[in-house]
């Protein structure tokens, strides 16, 4: 059978073209370092690249995440520990002031408890990074003020209980903050559920007990009343040890999510905790509701106390007391002993969110190491396999313009 040159020609040419395009090809890996730089050079080896950088990337923003928080809550537990140690400073003043060498001229701890209350309200609006650590969602607003006309300490949001949290996994969400709720104010915390099928006006009631920052102890009574499907008015009152009312307000439309039976809104506004101040009988708490729901069941309903009184106004009145000659209570030394107490407990918390942040920081680390050595196999050039195949292509290139001079017809170029 008889081959045409024509035919022979072609093949060659087919083959020189691939053989530059081989050399091309090998030319761009070396310098971009990478196996793969288009679509068309491997496609399921670009589809798995594109997969493996997306998960890279999205454990760079996890890492970003997470270390941010780690700066958050270590700069909180610093804050928590200096408080600490003030505290101990007030149970030491308040520990000698029973002994008998005390004369009647209590103002030096006067002095020294204001000293330790301005400590406390600095250490409470500490800042990192421009954000006050204690001020939950907001953390751009200074969270607690001194109150000179009315001498106490405020909150000043209505956000210092909201929790601050990040992604730091594709499922894990994390609290990175301990709130100036949780951990200056005190909080009475109602959990349970409203009967859904009471009926409209029937009265659903609970109480507990709430102290001020003397330490006289006093009842919370709530009574809820259904006015529509869903939606309830609030009636708080509290009464001291004598039955005398020293507190009576309304809150009108508290909504409930009819599908999920959690609180939706209060009076119109989207749901916040009830702040309660009656500077008469100097008592200045939280009613936290969001534990409580409705159901079609009968009302069931636990209290809990995180502590008796706010510390700073706690201390403020064993400050006034002690300037006007007189020493604190068993009950306000107490108060004293159990913020402390409180106070180990947050940090004992915030320590425990900064060993999981820790954990995850280590889980990110070796995510981050795998998916860069799989994407390195995937992608990466073997610099010294592609320079062997590079000097090969080149070889070949160089033969097949040689083969040319003697298969291509000759032109009146090539005798010029």
């Amino acid at each position: 059978m008889r081959i045409p040159d024509s035919l022979l020609q072609t093949n060659f040419m087919n083959n020189l073209y691939k053989s530059r395009t081989d050399l091309a090809k090998i030319q761009t890996q070396l310098a971009t370092q990478s196996k793969v730089n288009k679509p068309s050079d491997n496609p399921l080896g670009n589809a798995r690249i594109m997969r493996m950088q997306e998960q890279l990337s999205s454990v760079y923003t996890y890492q970003s995440n997470v270390s941010y928080a780690q700066s958050i809550i270590d700069d909180s537990i610093l804050s928590m520990e200096s408080m600490s140690i003030e505290i101990q400073n007030v149970q030491s003043y308040l520990t000698q002031l029973n002994s008998g060498i005390v004369n009647d001229d209590l103002s030096s701890f006067a002095e020294s408890i204001d000293a330790s209350l301005e400590i406390m309200l600095d250490l409470a609006n500490s800042e990192f990074n421009g954000q006050y650590n204690f001020a939950g969602t907001e953390g751009n607003l200074k969270p607690f003020s001194y109150d000179s006309a009315n001498n106490r300490v405020t909150a000043n949001s209505d956000h210092i209980g909201n929790d601050r949290v990040v992604k730091i996994s594709s499922n894990i969400t994390q609290k990175i903050n301990i709130t100036g709720q949780e951990l200056f104010q005190s909080v009475f915390s109602q959990t349970g559920n409203l009967d859904a099928t009471a009926g409209v006006g029937v009265p659903q009631v609970n109480s507990g007990t709430i102290y001020d920052s003397t330490g006289n102890e006093y009842t919370l009574n709530l009574s809820y009343s259904m006015t529509a499907d869903n939606t309830y008015n609030l009636n708080y009152s509290i009464q001291d040890s004598d039955g005398d009312t020293v507190v009576d307000e309304n809150v009108n439309d508290i909504v409930f999510n009819s599908l999920t039976g959690e609180i939706e809104s209060i009076d119109g506004e989207k749901f916040t905790n009830i702040h309660v101040v009656d500077e008469t009988s100097k008592l200045d708490f939280m009613i936290e509701l969001s534990g409580t729901t409705e159901q079609n069941s009968a009302a069931s309903f636990t209290n809990n106390l995180n502590q008796k009184a706010d510390i700073f106004n706690v201390l403020i009145d064993i400050r006034d007391s002690l300037a006007n000659g007189e020493k604190p209570t068993e009950e306000q030394v107490e108060m004293v002993n159990d913020f402390y107490q409180h106070l180990l407990n947050k940090s004992s918390k915030a320590g425990g969110i900064s060993n999981k942040l820790q954990a995850q920081e280590e889980i990110l680390i070796n995510q981050e190491v795998e998916l860069s050595n799989l994407l390195s196999l995937e992608k990466d050039v073997d610099m010294y396999e592609a320079l062997m195949n590079l000097e090969n292509a080149q070889y070949y290139l160089d033969i097949s313009y040689k083969i040319s001079s003697t298969i291509l017809p000759k032109s009146l170029v090539d005798y010029m």
